[in-house]
């Protein structure tokens, strides 16, 4: 019916949540794009007396659950007096997925020749010249890969955003909102509208997928064999 997603667009505040997802998500991608490849950068072409330590720490976090980190993340977030600011979601968005992207990314630079630094170096360029002249056109790949990744992690997180956005539910991502339709109408109705804003709200992860599915393919595989 297709009243349900009407409902579901014009009563539940569902366009303010797509606004917000929009945002949270695509200022997630740049900030994950930019710093996670300044950093994968510096760990695949310098060596440091503390190097094998970060990565190990990077590895580590990689497999401690969001759940685990909520309640020192909304502590945190409490004394920076981000609560209630739509900042708190993109940076927590962010910091949670960085481990396993610069491990991705670092992967896929360790890669790429070293020649071509030595020949860039012969040129007169400088280490972060190298960087935005020859690294990132060559990763162009696995960055596309990372950001769909980073796009897809924060579109579809929902404690965290939970979490932040209790004090002011006009922030809230899509996935929360969407849960929040389930209190609309009474008895088997509020399923079908809760229904109706999850089919609506995975529209623009299958749009980003489909366009950006044949970058995602050949990061994941040149990353398998370079790394």
């Amino acid at each position: 019916d297709f009243s349900s997603y009407t409902k579901a667009w014009e009563e539940a505040n569902f366009a303010q949540y797509t606004i917000n997802s929009l945002v949270i998500s695509g200022v997630t991608v740049i900030l994950t794009l930019v710093v996670g490849s300044m950093a994968a950068y510096v760990l695949a072409r310098t060596t440091f007396r503390a190097k094998p330590a970060l990565v190990a720490v990077l590895g580590l976090v990689m497999f401690i659950p969001n759940v685990v980190l909520i309640f020192p993340i909304f502590n945190m977030c409490q004394r920076l007096h981000l609560m209630g600011n739509i900042w708190s979601i993109i940076i927590t968005q962010t910091a949670s997925g960085l481990p396993f992207l610069v491990m991705l990314m670092q992967s896929y630079m360790v890669g790429i020749s070293k020649e071509i630094d030595e020949a860039a170096e012969m040129d007169g360029c400088s280490f972060f010249k190298k960087f935005y002249l020859i690294i990132l056109p060559l990763s162009k790949p696995i960055l596309a890969t990372v950001a769909l990744f980073a796009f897809k992690n924060a579109w579809n997180s929902y404690l965290l955003p939970l979490a932040l956005s209790l004090s002011k539910p006009e922030i809230r991502p899509l996935t929360v909102g969407v849960i929040a339709l389930k209190d609309m109408g009474e008895g088997i109705s509020a399923w079908n509208i809760m229904i109706a804003g999850s089919v609506l709200a995975i529209f623009p992860m299958v749009i980003v997928y489909l366009f950006m599915n044949r970058y995602f393919v050949e990061g994941l595989t040149a990353g398998s064999v370079k790394g």
